[in-house]
């Protein structure tokens, strides 16, 4: 192997864009709820038809970080949809990780949308990591919807690391040792939890605001498998690392099943539209993922207002926000843009794209 894993193949695939992809099935009202529901926010834009219909949105919303599922993902080895490397020829097989994403929210996701994605590889770069050499793939993922408006553009970071030594790419390697016990995650068995109840929203003005002012936090947790399986089955993605113990610990050398990425940005995802509120947008959300969460956490989504300011008329509020685990962890950092309607003001349903 050359010494770097960037090769002229890999920098070859910098500019490829992936043919436009329609999702199998438009957003239903079911799939808008099994979101929610696996996420727990009972906002009644994503599960009361009525409600959403006479608000400012005339209809039935999706959560809008999850308004793509994947239908039928392949199985294979590396779990599904993990088989592959977004058509980059690296020297190693390994798992995507999820290192961030940066998004821009340009229309409202409905319930009725056909969503078309496409994927353009922005670049490919390498760095030293503290188990290896590390690759790390940027990609801009475009959805639209069936009239071919832009709902939203995101910039993705997957992570890409060879497997624990002794693994081969290709084959299974039995394993019958070196797994290590982890607590089970409570409640215990015979606890059933009720479902948290909705809580109507305060609506925050522009004028209301000023540096400093903290959103309030949104918790989840104890986090348990069933949580991870349950995002999986709305989301459509069952990376194993998420829900397989003996795989999580033998192929990818974890010390438990992981929290998934994706997950968390719901819950910080939360955290910014609850602030924003029914009346406000949010418009770009930044995240990177710095550590992992497992079972037996409790997570926390918090924030503050970093800056304000008007922009063609309207109120643009800069938050920093993050995640911790009740380890005292911060496992996420990131910072949004939220707009806040003033007094009296009413915000469109469309809005501008912004250079990266």
């Amino acid at each position: 192997m050359s010494d770097t894993l960037i090769t002229a193949d890999v920098q070859s695939i910098i500019g490829f864009e992936t043919p436009p992809e329609r999702n199998r099935f438009p957003i239903s009202a079911e799939m808008a709820y099994d979101v929610a529901d696996s996420i727990e926010d009972y906002n009644p834009l994503y599960v009361n038809a009525d409600y959403a219909e006479k608000s400012r949105f005339g209809g039935l919303l999706c959560p809008p970080l999850a308004t793509w599922k994947d239908i039928a993902p392949p199985i294979g080895y590396f779990g599904a949809g993990q088989e592959w490397h977004f058509e980059v020829p690296l020297p190693f097989n390994s798992y995507g990780l999820n290192g961030g994403s940066d998004w821009q929210f340009l229309r409202p996701a409905y319930v009725g949308t056909w969503v078309t994605r496409q994927f353009r590889i922005l670049d490919i770069f390498e760095k030293q990591g503290r188990s290896g050499p590390l690759v790390f793939i940027v990609r801009q993922e475009t959805q639209t919807n069936q009239e071919g408006q832009v709902l939203s553009r995101a910039k993705r970071v997957s992570i890409h690391r060879s497997l624990p030594a002794g693994e081969q790419s290709n084959q299974v390697k039995m394993v019958t040792d070196h797994l290590t016990t982890v607590a089970v995650a409570p409640p215990d068995p015979e606890v059933i939890l009720p479902k948290p109840e909705p809580r109507p929203l305060n609506q925050l003005h522009y004028e209301d605001v000023s540096v400093g002012t903290e959103l309030p936090p949104v918790v989840k947790g104890p986090m348990t498998t069933t949580h991870l399986i349950r995002w999986a089955a709305a989301n459509g993605n069952y990376a194993r690392i998420h829900w397989d113990l003996p795989f999580a610990q033998l192929h990818q050398g974890l010390p438990n099943v992981v929290v998934n990425g994706s997950l968390k940005n719901q819950y910080l995802g939360q955290l910014l539209i609850n602030f924003a509120g029914e009346e406000g947008w949010c418009q770009r959300f930044y995240i990177e993922h710095r550590g992992m969460d497992f079972p037996g956490d409790v997570l926390t989504a918090f924030g503050s207002v970093t800056g304000t300011r008007e922009v063609n008329g309207y109120g643009h509020v800069d938050c920093q926000v993050g995640l911790r685990n009740s380890r005292g962890e911060q496992t996420a950092s990131g910072n949004a843009t939220l707009i806040l309607p003033k007094r009296g003001q009413t915000l469109p349903l469309v809005w501008d794209e912004e250079p990266w």
